[in-house]
Order: C-alpha cells, then sequence, then structure tokens
C-alpha cells in the first residue's frame, strides 16, 4: 500500500511541476510582439476596410489624431503618414482648398506654436450621439459634432484652458461622413 501512495504522490508532484512549469513559460515568454504606441496605431488602420460608421467615431477617430500630433512622439515620415490619415476623413470639397502639403505645413506650424507654449491637450470630450444634431440640405445630409479640448500649458504661468469646436459632416456618395470643415465656439 505504502508504494502505491508513493507512487501516486510522486505522479502528482511532477504533474503539478509540469503545469507550474507551462504556466511560467506562457506568462514569461516574448511573444514577439511590442506594444503598440498611438501613433502607430492610427497610421496602421485601415480606413478603406474599416472606415468609421457613424459621424461621431468620424470626428472621435479624427481627435485621437489632433492628441497625436501634438502629445506623441513621431518621425518627419510618420507625421506625414497621420496627416494623409486625417485627409482620409475629409470631404472632398476640404481637401481640394487643403492640399496634403498644404494641410501637412499647417500642422507643422501648430505643432511648433504648441511645443514653444508648452501646451498639450489633456483631454477631450466628444459629443454623446444624443447631442448631434443632424441637417439635410439641397439634398444632402450634414452632421454637427460638437468637441471640447482642455489644454493644459506646462511651461510659464502654467494656464489651462477649454477649446470647444464643431465638426460639419457631410455624407459623401457612398454614406460615408466626411469632415467638410469646424468653427469655435
Amino acid at each position: 500500500m505504502k508504494k502505491n501512495g508513493l507512487k501516486t504522490m510522486v505522479i502528482v508532484i511532477i504533474a503539478a511541476a509540469l503545469c507550474l512549469g507551462y504556466y511560467y513559460y506562457l506568462t514569461q515568454r516574448d511573444t514577439g510582439k511590442e506594444e503598440m504606441t498611438e501613433v502607430e496605431m492610427i497610421i496602421s488602420k485601415d480606413l478603406e476596410k474599416s472606415y468609421p460608421k457613424t459621424a461621431r467615431e468620424v470626428v472621435k477617430f479624427y481627435n485621437r489624431i489632433l492628441k497625436c500630433y501634438y502629445d506623441q512622439q513621431y518621425s518627419e515620415e510618420q507625421l506625414g503618414k497621420i496627416t494623409e490619415q486625417a485627409r482620409i476623413l475629409m470631404d472632398e470639397e476640404l481637401k481640394e482648398i487643403n492640399t496634403q502639403e498644404a494641410y501637412l505645413e499647417s500642422v507643422k506650424a501648430d505643432i511648433a506654436d504648441y511645443k514653444k507654449d508648452k501646451k498639450r491637450i489633456s483631454s477631450v470630450n466628444t459629443e454623446s450621439s444624443k447631442e448631434i444634431v443632424y441637417k439635410t440640405k439641397d439634398g444632402r445630409d450634414y452632421a454637427y459634432v460638437g468637441s471640447s479640448y482642455f489644454v493644459k500649458q506646462t511651461g510659464g504661468d502654467k494656464k489651462s484652458s477649454s477649446v470647444a469646436q464643431t465638426y460639419i459632416l457631410r455624407k459623401d456618395e457612398n454614406g460615408q461622413w466626411r469632415i467638410l470643415g469646424f468653427y469655435q465656439e
């Protein structure tokens, strides 16, 4: 009887050691995948395959892009790709008056101003779906989506401010919401 009890105990100990070893292996192994930065996530989003479905989602994704401009680290090449993603969200009419080169230069100037003033966007709020205003004009659908930005200044007198903007979006011929413009309130 002692032999069977001893055998069973040895088998249980070996099985437990194997389970613990396997658990350790799974939790400690390098999967080879590093976590993507916000910049990389924005650049890698395939907007042709997974374009935001609502006007609110378009503005929320555009706000993620804005936060990247002012709060993230990126290369010159990555900045170009981020601005390309932003332009995909824009209405054709806005793109015509705001070429890729002009938009990129405008973004660079804004970023330089933010850095000079040591500002950063600490939080962004986008209106809830219930607060969005929808209108139809000349047979085209429009949406007015509000966002507010809380901007902190880390240098100098350390001021903080809130900026409210309303984005005007228009549905394109494919039924996708595109940013036509915005105004500050």
